[in-house]
């Protein structure tokens, strides 16, 4: 039997016989009893202190557990995140449902119409071939006797013919240009000019003296690696089946050489870009194996930034060995304008130089939240669906209002008008709901993000050419990733340096429509011989599209 003694709100618990035992003395007794008191109040503590611990490892395990999901969605999961229609269904739902899950702001309420068009799918068949390839007509024809009437020998009227069309491909060719400079000695008269003994017909200068690669084959060799990401070491065994020696450190050096005789443009890029009133930026990581005082595991990092003119979109690449505030403070330095980022702090000691204007990504804060709600997949009606569907708003009235190709002022305008109130009732909605998430959780991490992004999120529509979110550089590095896929890694900085340029030029063409393999080749033909005044007419957005002498795209 087990008696139980209350004492100063500790329970001691003791048995019956060793009730017999206590002292008959009070001190001695009181002093029993301080003893399983003590005993009691550690154990208690001890339990307490368990217990907590306890739930921190459970808050943690959940943690982890959802940092993994959201890893695994992104290695082996759907990339994409746009919404089936079953999904989209669930977030509409969802979305009429806010107006009673969040408060309205004080300020004066405004009637909102959203409208959602349904586009119906095409019809199953396939695409009729570009009108703009060449054709060759193959006629299929009857024989003279075979077109004649059996019974009257009268020949039989002529029906409109049949036609099916089927492409062909032609095999790539190499062959060698062979110049001959013919030169002419002096004159039997004795009476040769003075200083010219000997003449010759003029050299055409080239861009990399000396090479035995004609500009079609340095622009095939750019375009092959920068743009469709294919390693040189691929290039060198196509080439031998073609029955041509070239090795890929020929090749490697002449990417060098290009890059250093495109030096002068790239910096006609570089102050263009800082000309215009919006920069965005991103980078992505680069290993390089063989650079000084570094080890070849270490990670470098390419930087892109992206700038808009009145005359095309400019697409800059940069490498460097870190990703620290000094990298975009270089870039920037002198400039002014509003400068769109993620959130990664190297960009706000940049952004905090006199005339930037520093303004957030909404992508960002809406992967955040895709990962809290555990992927696309997963159940709607929680916190982040609420979000997200608010968020959307953001992202649809700017695809309408882009659609209506507005003038810059009137579509500054109705856009600062209807996405106002979306931006006070996100604000009411994370202030009503943030205190009272978990901290160690997916969605409390997407809610701070957006809390400490919040100022920076709201500027986009201080100007015309801002959109809500960084996408279009983000576009713009993705090249540079698929590339990286196939060739992994960069041997040494001149060639990190070489494809940072390359890339720069192959991206801008792409950006303003050109096709980069006519225009690399076009550049490397004429820029040996411009004067230096005129290289600014042979950036990929202020040349004359009609010298290209193949198709273009855009």
């Amino acid at each position: 039997m087990t008696r139980i003694i209350v004492l100063c709100e500790t329970p001691i618990m003791l048995q019956l016989h060793d009730i017999d035992r206590l002292p008959h003395d009070p001190d001695a007794l009181r002093e029993v009893i301080r003893t399983l008191w003590a005993e009691s109040d550690q154990k208690q503590r001890n339990i307490i202190d368990l217990t907590s611990t306890i739930e921190k490892y459970k808050q943690e395990n959940a943690w982890l557990r959802e940092v993994i999901a959201a890893r695994n969605r992104r290695l082996f999961g759907r990339k994409s995140e746009k919404l089936t229609d079953k999904e989209l269904q669930a977030w509409l739902f969802n979305e009429a449902e806010l107006g009673a899950l969040a408060k309205k702001p004080a300020a004066e309420e405004k009637v909102e119409t959203i409208t959602y068009t349904v586009t119906r799918r095409r019809k199953k068949g396939r695409k009729a071939i570009s009108a703009d390839l060449p054709r060759k007509i193959i006629e299929h024809d009857l024989p003279e006797d075979a077109k004649r009437c059996t019974s009257c020998g009268k020949e039989r009227p002529r029906l409109t013919p049949d036609v099916s069309e089927e492409l062909e491909y032609i095999p790539a060719r190499i062959f060698v240009n062979c110049h001959v400079h013919h030169k002419y000695g002096p004159c039997t008269c004795g009476k040769t000019d003075e200083g010219k003994p000997i003449i010759s017909g003029g050299r055409e200068p080239r861009i990399l003296p000396g090479s035995i690669a004609s500009p079609s084959l340095l622009s095939h060799l750019a375009v092959s690696k920068f743009c469709d990401g294919l390693p040189f070491y691929r290039l060198e065994k196509m080439f031998g089946r073609l029955g041509v020696e070239y090795t890929r450190a020929t090749m490697c050096n002449q990417m060098i050489g290009l890059s250093r005789a495109l030096q002068p443009l790239l910096e006609l890029m570089w102050e263009d870009v800082r000309r215009g009133p919006v920069i965005r930026m991103d980078e992505t990581r680069l290993q390089v194996l063989h650079e000084h005082g570094r080890e070849a595991e270490q990670q470098s990092w390419m930087h892109v930034a992206l700038g808009e003119t009145a005359e095309g979109k400019i697409i800059l690449y940069h490498y460097h060995t870190t990703r620290d505030h000094s990298v975009p403070e270089r870039i920037l330095s002198g400039w002014s304008g509003y400068l769109q980022t993620d959130g990664l702090a190297a960009y706000h000691s940049a952004a905090e130089c006199p005339g930037i204007v520093h303004v957030g990504c909404w992508a960002h804060v809406r992967r955040k939240f895709i990962d809290a709600r555990g992927g696309p997949k997963a159940p709607p009606g929680g916190l982040a669906d609420e979000a997200l569907a608010l968020i959307r708003r953001l992202f649809m009235i700017e695809r309408e209002l882009r659609e209506k190709e507005l003038a810059d002022e009137e579509f500054a305008a109705q856009r600062r008008m209807r996405v106002e109130p979306v931006f006070a009732e996100l604000e009411v909605w994370l202030e009503t709901h943030l205190a009272k998430i978990a901290p160690q959780s997916m969605l409390f991490e997407a809610m701070r993000y957006m809390r400490n992004e919040w100022e920076k999120l709201i500027r986009y529509p201080d100007h015309p050419w801002l959109r809500p979110d960084n996408n279009m550089v983000e576009n713009a590095i993705r090249p540079f990733v698929v590339g990286r896929k196939n060739w992994l890694f960069a041997n040494t900085p001149l060639g990190a340096h070489a494809s940072a340029t390359l890339y720069s030029f192959i991206e801008t063409a792409k950006a303003n429509g050109l096709e980069p393999y006519a225009y690399m080749r076009r550049l490397f033909q004429v820029l040996p011989a411009t004067h230096k005044e005129k290289l600014c007419d042979l950036l990929p957005y202020r040349i004359n599209r009609q010298l290209l002498d193949l198709p273009m795209t855009g």
